[in-house]
């Protein structure tokens, strides 16, 4: 699977704050448009993801296919689970998939409980037609498993 630039989902609490690794959105080329729209995704109705919203912009350049993927993810309770969010693209007649992207402790372990983490830098960037979402949610337990995902949501 090749990807063009994919997002580190790695944050550390710094100064009392968290941040995320990623790679910087580049310029767009000229005579290209650029589109920037809302997300926002579904907060399902499953009872794991009532705690669990993630939201911000994308951008969408129509010369070279690139998305630009910018925003939040915040959990609304602390209930044993970490929020999460997720993309994929439509590219060359297949579903590209990133990865499950969730705020961690600077000792790698998911976080759970009230916070908003607010990333300044790309979520995701990648090329493609179409751009889905979904939020997802890991159980907080020793070995990590039992991640949850919503329904994928059309963003483009």
């Amino acid at each position: 699977m090749r990807r063009i630039a994919a997002v580190t989902a790695t944050a550390v609490a710094l100064g009392g704050g968290m941040v995320l690794a990623a790679t910087p959105a580049g310029a767009a080329p000229a005579g290209a448009k650029k589109v920037t729209k809302s997300w926002v995704t579904n907060k399902g109705n499953k009872a794991i993801f009532r705690a669990v919203k993630a939201g911000g912009k994308f951008s969408y350049n129509t010369k070279t296919k690139k998305f630009v993927v910018k925003g939040y993810i915040q959990d609304l309770s602390k209930n044993g689970t970490a929020p999460g969010v997720q993309f994929r693209v439509w590219r060359d007649g297949q579903w590209h998939e990133s990865k499950v992207l969730f705020v961690t402790s600077n000792y790698s372990t998911p976080v759970d409980g009230v916070y908003k983490f607010n990333s300044k830098d790309a979520l995701w960037t990648t090329t493609g037609t179409k751009l889905q979402v979904r939020e997802g949610a890991l159980k907080i337990t020793a070995d990590l498993k039992g991640a949850k995902y919503g329904a994928w949501k059309k963003l483009r």
